[in-house]
This record gives C-alpha cells, structure tokens and sequence, in this order.
C-alpha cells in the first residue's frame, strides 16, 4: 500500500474526534482519527488517508483502517473519548454553544456568556539552586567551598522542567441576560456550567478547576 508522510498542518492537530464532528480546514471538512501504533503512541490521520501506510515517530510504519472500519471503532470508543478531548473538538468544530436556549430557564435567547475554565497549569521547575541553599552551604561549608561551587555553576546553564500540561478552555454557556445576574461566584457559575454535559464530564475529571466569566 501507498507510504503517505505526515503534512505538518495535520499532525499538528491532535484530537479524537467523534465521526459525526468534522473540521473544516481551508474551507473542505476533514474527519480525524487517532491510530495506535505498537510503540504505545499514536498519530492523527485525517479520514482521506483510510486504507494507506502512516509512518509513526519510533519508525514503524502504521497500517490505517479502510473508511468503513475507522468510522465503526470511532462509534465503539465514542465513550472512551477524555472529556478535554472532546471539548477542544468542540471547540475547534465551532459547535459551542450547542443550545439554542437558556440551560437555566429555558427561554429562548441568543446570549451567552464565556466562561473561563481553567483546569490544569504546566508546573515548570528550575535545577538551579534556591537561595537559602546558598546560605546554608556559606554556613556549613565555608567560603571557599561556596566559591567553588559558584565557579562550576557558573560554566553550566540551568536547565527548567515542565510537568503537566495548560488546559485552560473559554467554554461558551448560552444564558439569558435575568440568569446572568444570579451568578454571583464560582459555585453558581460551575452549577450551571452542569446543565451542559460536555463541561459537566469536564469539571468532572478536573472538580478543583478554577472558573471565571470573561466580560466584553
């Protein structure tokens, strides 16, 4: 079967999109799929690149399904899709808000308000030294050895880790303007954040994210 490299504006997508949620790119939609490969990773395969060969980054060469069985395990792992995933999908498809009326009320309107939600943040960590080390070090050691130390730090640049990942999300929640006014805090706003499930699947998995509603 044909070898089709990765084109950088694809892979670049990373989703596990649902077979009913297209992404337009440059005006045409576009299914995408996620493929395992043995490696434990994956890559993002577009739905024009059923029943060809993909290359995976550790060089083993992935055989993608044909249409047929893409679409039939993208509706058996529909469940299986993180609530992140799915939102961002969402997101990028246009699709939020999906209601055309208010989750509190019930009346139709077409306000909404943005809601931010902030669910993880990328924890960076630095190897160079704290300053209280340096002090204990001046009172332990000696000069001479915090000298020394300086002076082999000194030819070595520090280097900074980052652990997790930002997951924060401007999530749309269609609201009238009266239900507006009586979400006053956090609590109020997570509350009716519920009423959507994509966002309640969402604050599920993530229960200390941190909310807040953007104003214009």
């Amino acid at each position: 079967m044909e070898e089709v490299p990765i084109r950088p504006v694809y892979s670049s997508i990373i989703l596990n999109t649902p077979r009913d949620c297209p992404v337009e790119i440059f005006g045409e939609c576009w299914m995408f799929y996620r493929i395992s490969c043995e490696c434990g990773d994956a890559v993002t395969v577009a739905e024009t690149l059923a029943g060809t060969r993909m290359p995976c980054h550790c060089g083993r060469m992935i055989s993608v399904p044909s249409l047929r069985e893409l679409r039939r395990l993208s509706d058996s792992l529909q469940e299986e899709i993180p609530p992140e995933m799915e939102v961002e999908s969402l997101l990028l498809a246009n699709r939020l808000p999906e209601e055309d009326c208010c989750i509190l009320c019930g009346a139709a309107t077409d306000l909404s308000i943005c809601c931010r939600t902030e669910c993880e943040k990328a924890q960076v960590k630095s190897d160079r030294w704290p300053w209280w080390m340096w002090l204990l070090v001046l009172l332990t050691g000696g000069v001479f050895l915090a000298f020394g130390m300086i002076v082999v730090l000194a030819g070595t640049k520090g280097q900074t880790t980052e652990h997790g990942k930002d997951r924060t999300y401007d999530l749309p929640l269609r609201i009238c303007d009266g239900c507006r006014q009586q979400l006053t805090n956090e609590l109020e706003i997570k509350d009716a954040m519920w009423e959507v499930p994509a966002y309640q699947r969402l604050l599920e998995k993530y229960p200390g994210a941190r909310v807040t509603v953007l104003t214009t």
